[in-house]
């Protein structure tokens, strides 16, 4: 009976809002687990190994939603939640009673983490080291989670108002009486800094899983969170000390389209017969999460201009970005032998598990930002160059010896190249950019002939907390959008 705790420990967990809390947590009939092997199973409990959701892309300038003259990808048969993201309307995105998915499974994944590092300490049947060890995966993971919530429902951390800048609700105990409270941007990124750094000591140096921490993961982690902070050297630092010749990349030249596939599966190696992998399947990945419902936006949304403008900018002549060529299909695509047309627009048709974790080309990236921004452009161009190698058929080398401000600029079409569609990275990279006055213009979506605007820094941008947080709980500070 009691190896079977830790299922209805899963089970019984309830996030909702109470007048009182910021989280009500409430599970009904739990028994904290007692055994190691208990607290190791709930680590690797599935619900464990999912990320954010994929609705954040709705806010971004990758994306486009069609009129009534299509069939998918329509905004008059969207959602009301998308709707009122794509048209940037003010207030809530989601209507009393509705759950906001990606707020609400965070938090349930952290309130799972607190169990296992507060409690795995006073088992009796495992090592003082292996406790260890599994509080610092713990930990890590935690990290992993309030770094998305705090770039997604925040402002993006700015050194001169992260003091004063509203974070997220900090939950550290699984005990449901505690008072929580929304921290500060600044609290949340010090919380997230020392969860990691608390982990550096006992996480192991190989996952056991594709879903488990790992030493190189930690340290890639530590990197992307300075390079939020705009911390860069500290960034390059961080990012120095992860062995890269343990880091693989999947060769996208060598991959096409199934012309026998009906959506999964559809890009595949023709030569071997693999179709492109899971996250846990995937050599890219340091650390793997699924995306939460990411993969059923393909056939339903269109890739902007402006995003499609970035696929053919830097690329050389005679040269096939993969990226493009098998993630997005033009005018018209072919499923289950009904043809959907769509003239003058790309529909996103990638049909794959996308990796929400952390994965080599990210880690290049994080990489090679940390060089530029340490003006040490050459080696950053390299590990770009590295990357395009394994995404572009007949890539030729882009210059080592641009500015910095050039350099840049390429990294972060890069980065929405490579991230296009895919969680919160392009929100997050919007935002900074924002932030530092390298992204100054209006984003713009359209429906036929109607456009919704909204311009650059707005609060907009930043994901609300869900109604039933702020019906229960007048009280909470908010920003107004």
């Amino acid at each position: 009976m009691k190896k079977f705790k830790y299922i209805i420990f899963i089970g019984v967990i309830s996030l909702t809002v109470s007048c009182n809390d910021f989280l009500n947590i409430k599970p009904k009939g739990i028994q904290i687990p007692e055994y190691y092997d208990d607290y190791l199973k709930l680590l690797n409990f599935k619900d464990l190994m999912k990320a954010d959701e994929g609705y954040p892309i709705y806010l971004t300038d990758d994306i486009q939603l069609g009129d009534n003259t299509v069939d998918y990808g329509r905004y008059d048969m969207a959602m009301d939640n998308i709707k009122n993201l794509y048209s940037f309307e003010h207030g809530p995105v989601y209507s009393e009673g509705e759950h906001d998915y990606f707020y609400k499974s965070s938090y349930y994944r952290i309130y799972v983490f607190n169990v296992i590092i507060n409690n795995v300490g006073t088992c009796k049947d495992a090592t003082d080291k292996d406790k260890k060890s599994l509080i610092a995966e713990a930990k890590v993971s935690r990290a992993f989670e309030y770094l998305s919530l705090v770039n997604a429902y925040a402002k993006h951390y700015d050194k001169n108002t992260a003091k004063t800048d509203l974070g997220v609700p900090m939950l550290l105990s699984e005990d449901i009486n505690a008072p929580y409270e929304r921290w500060s941007v600044e609290k949340v990124y010090n919380q997230i800094f020392k969860d990691l750094s608390d982990a550096e000591e006992y996480i192991p140096e190989e996952a056991s899983t594709p879903f488990r921490s790992s030493r190189n993961f930690l340290y890639a982690y530590m990197a992307k969170l300075y390079l939020y902070m705009g911390d860069y050297k500290n960034a390059l630092v961080a990012a120095e000390k992860v062995d890269m010749s343990k880091l693989e990349f999947i060769n996208l030249t060598e991959y096409s389209i199934n012309p026998k596939a009906n959506g999964m599966g559809r890009i595949w190696n023709a030569e071997t017969g693999e179709v492109y992998p899971k996250p846990e399947d995937n050599v890219e990945a340091v650390y793997a999460r699924y995306g939460n419902n990411t993969i059923g936006l393909s056939r339903n949304i269109y890739a902007s201009k402006s995003l499609l403008d970035t696929y053919s900018r830097d690329l050389p002549e005679g040269a096939v970005d993969q990226r493009r060529a098998l993630y997005f299909s033009d005018d018209e695509f072919k499923l289950y032998n009904n043809v959907y047309k769509f003239p003058g627009m790309s529909m996103w048709v990638a049909y794959i598990q996308q990796n929400l974790g952390l994965g080599t080309p990210e880690f290049y990236l994080i990489k090679a930002e940390s060089y530029i921004r340490n003006n040490e452009v050459e080696k950053g161009m390299k590990l770009l160059n590295t990357l395009r190698d394994n995404r572009i058929i007949n890539n030729v080398h882009m210059p080592l010896d641009i500015s910095k401000d050039a350099a840049l600029k390429f990294l972060f079409d890069e980065r929405r190249r490579e991230f296009a569609l895919t969680g919160i990275y392009r929100l997050v990279d919007m935002k900074r950019m924002m932030q530092e006055g390298l992204y100054t213009e209006d984003v713009v979506h359209t429906v036929g002939n109607t456009e919704f605007r909204c311009p650059a820094g707005d609060n907009r941008f930043i994901l609300p907390l869900p109604p039933a947080v702020l019906s229960l709980n007048p009280s909470i500070p908010v920003y107004e959008r």
